[in-house]
């Protein structure tokens, strides 16, 4: 009889410790940015910023100024340009961090061939109250873009921090282009957008 108690006991412990190992979350998940859920065509609203996605334009090439001329810019996939807006909440912040989650989980970091000018985010410092735009730019593959979710936070390394998670919508066909030209804009918009079917 003992034995069968000790063999019970056995397997109650062993079924506690893989239940706990199962339904703990791990250190990533510990320390990972707290998500802030929000919509496409609605602001995000964290502690520190808030952040909202205007349009978003995809093509197949993306041409911008490199030292003064014209490039033009190819991917295997798709670019996908964000035209935003953000602001700081009570004191100034940086926004240097987005992403884009594909449907299948897969992370995509925002594309640096373009370089770090035109409003693009984390070229600017927000400041309270004053609505600032910011353009993210993207090369994705075409299976990860519908579906997809724009991950934007202060930083990428900070523990704990707010992340806005912002489900996107499906790009309309009027926003769909062959070719789309990234140029230098005004003092108030950092940034125009010409676009070629």
């Amino acid at each position: 009889m003992t034995a069968f108690a000790n063999i019970v006991a056995l397997l109650l412990a062993a079924a506690a410790l893989y239940g706990m190992q199962h339904s703990t979350p791990s250190y990533s998940e510990i320390l990972s940015p707290v998500a802030v859920p929000a919509a496409q065509g609605k602001p995000a609203q964290t502690e520190r910023f808030v952040f909202g996605v205007a349009k978003v334009h995809l093509a197949r090439q993306l041409v911008a100024s490199h030292f003064g001329e014209p490039r033009t810019y190819t991917t295997s996939g798709k670019w996908l340009v964000v035209e935003a807006a953000a602001k700081a909440q009570d004191r100034s912040v940086s926004l240097t961090s987005a992403a884009w989650r594909g449907p299948s989980g897969l992370r995509f970091a925002m594309s640096t061939r373009i370089g770090s000018t035109l409003g693009l985010l984390g070229s600017e410092r927000l400041e309270p109250g004053i609505p600032r735009p910011v353009l993210l730019v993207f090369e994705l593959p075409e299976d990860q873009i519908e579906g997809g979710t724009l991950l934007v936070a202060e930083t990428a390394v900070t523990p704990l921090s707010e992340q806005v998670e912002i489900a996107m919508d499906s790009v309309p066909p009027e926003n769909r282009y062959e070719s789309l030209t990234l140029a230098r804009g005004g003092r108030i918009m950092p940034w125009s957008l010409e676009f070629h079917q």
